[in-house]
């Protein structure tokens, strides 16, 4: 049993001590930064840096501009009662809430970057800069109309020096230009400096000035609402990225009677060495393509799925290469490349390839007609077959370490398998025609497999290719290399490479 007394004096004393200390009105500087104007104005100046900083690496260029826009929406939501502007400038805000929610779902499917070269997307594109110089307007407005209900002089101009800067960064954005040179650089971020640091001065100017701001009554807390907002968007991007991650193809079952009408030139074919796995899956077209075949020339190998392999590395990609030559009084040759994955192999989203064709580099070929080719699986035991999703010439910019910017235009066929497919594959057929004696076949093909299930932002294999294209761990596809080399005249004495 405690035998401790129970001390009323102390008591007593603990209550006037407790009393003391509560009354006591909290420092000056405390009670400056818990003031609510303050703190809506710093969580939407904080905001606007944030959004405007763009480090491209570890996620920093979605994670800092998500943190700034979830900022500006918790000070605008303070703030949205205070007067008319305001007002407004909350709708904006929830107009580019939208937007930005639309735009965060959209990078997680492959293709986003075509969609903004669309119309509706580059629509998109101008509302959202429309909606950044909304912002600096109302902040402009919001901040005279406030400041002169505090009796001080409207003022504001750093707002509107913002506006402007805003205006002169988006000028070279809407011309295309991707990079401006250090000078100017260093000039737009001087002025950037000046700017908030004039606008942080004016919302101190009227904390000292007094003005009282009564925040507009909210149901939800500022904690609850920024993780109601964070956690639907990261569900909605998981789900984008699960079920949008392929490219719509065609499939159909394959017609067991489209080589009726070429039994003979297939066994012509094959008889001068045309590998029959690859000839039984050519079009009935690119098969009579052949006709008058002179000889044909091929070539296999077998690929694994890693950078480091050795002899006991399984292979599941094969790629033949094959060349027949046409009839003529000039040399003319149709070139297949044909790949086929083994029984099992996953695939996470998006394939393509990219061709360097013999005409590749415009001396001794020439390109003679377009491509043609589709790809094949089995599933649920009916083959299938499908034309790519696109395939065709196109001409990119690319941002070589060692060349600089280049551009290009290269042969690619872009495509994906489903996720219940098996014995996967596929061809590409071109016609090259010889312009000048002498010269090699040397026709390529980079293959980029997808082999993670999720990457955000996501990039199609295509666009993978054409603007990184290099083989590391850490990246969403695997780059595989083929080529067919021979010289015509003597591929007969063993010419091959």
């Amino acid at each position: 049993m405690d035998d401790r007394r129970f001390d009323q004096d102390s008591e007593q004393e603990l209550d006037r001590l407790l009393s003391d200390e509560l009354s006591a009105p909290p420092p000056e500087d405390v009670l400056r930064e818990v003031t609510p104007w303050r703190q809506a104005m710093n969580r939407i100046l904080s905001g606007l840096v944030l959004k405007t900083l763009t480090l491209n690496f570890l996620g920093l260029d979605y994670l800092l501009p998500a943190v700034g826009h979830l900022l500006i929406l918790l000070g605008l939501r303070a703030l949205r009662r205070e007067n008319r502007v305001f007002r407004v400038w909350w709708r904006v805000m929830l107009a580019q809430t939208a937007l930005w929610a639309f735009q965060l779902l959209q990078r997680a499917a492959p293709g986003w970057q075509e969609f903004d070269r669309t119309v509706p997307g580059l629509a998109l594109t101008g509302l959202g800069f429309a909606l950044v110089l909304a912002h600096s307007l109302c902040l402009w407005l919001g901040l005279r109309s406030v400041r002169r209900r505090a009796g001080l002089r409207p003022g504001a101009e750093g707002a509107l020096a913002l506006l402007a800067w805003q205006v002169v960064l988006g000028v070279p954005a809407a011309l295309g230009m991707s990079q401006i040179g250090w000078p100017f650089f260093i000039l737009l971020l001087a002025a950037y400096i000046c700017i908030f640091r004039s606008l942080y001065k004016l919302s101190a100017e009227l904390d000292e000035a007094g003005y009282a701001l009564r925040p507009a009554p909210v149901r939800v807390s500022d904690r609850l609402l920024v993780g109601a907002v964070a956690g639907a968007l990261l569900l909605g991007i998981a789900a984008v990225s699960l079920t949008c991650n392929r490219l719509p193809m065609d499939w159909r079952p394959v017609d067991r009677a489209e080589h009726d009408e070429v039994v003979e030139l297939k066994a012509e074919l094959a008889a001068m060495g045309f590998p029959e796995d690859v000839l039984n899956d050519l079009s009935a077209e690119d098969i009579q393509a052949c006709g008058g075949a002179v000889r044909v020339v091929s070539d296999v190998h077998t690929y694994a799925l890693s950078t480091t392999f050795d002899d006991n590395t399984p292979k599941p990609l094969k790629i033949t290469g094959v060349a027949v030559e046409l009839g003529g009084e000039r040399e003319r040759w149709r070139m297949f490349h044909h790949f086929q994955w083994e029984a099992g192999t996953s695939f996470s989203g998006t394939e393509a390839m990219q061709f360097w064709p013999a005409y590749h580099v415009g001396d001794g070929w020439a390109k003679s007609g377009q491509a043609t080719g589709r790809v094949l699986c089995e599933r649920d035991g009916t083959e299938v077959c499908a034309p790519y999703y696109s395939l065709g010439e196109e001409t990119f910019t690319a941002d070589s370490v060692f060349f600089g910017m280049r551009t290009s235009t290269d042969l690619f066929a872009s495509f994906s398998f489903p996720r219940n497919g098996d014995r996967c594959r596929g061809y590409v057929a071109y016609e090259t025609a010889e312009t000048r004696d002498g010269y090699i076949i040397d026709s390529w093909v980079n293959y980029a497999h997808s082999r993670r299930l999720f990457q955000y932002p996501a990039a199609s294999a295509k666009e993978w290719i054409q603007t990184r294209g290099i083989n590391y761990d850490l990246e969403p596809f695997l780059l595989i290399q083929d080529a067919l080399q021979f010289f015509p005249y003597t591929v007969d004495e063993e010419g091959m490479y």
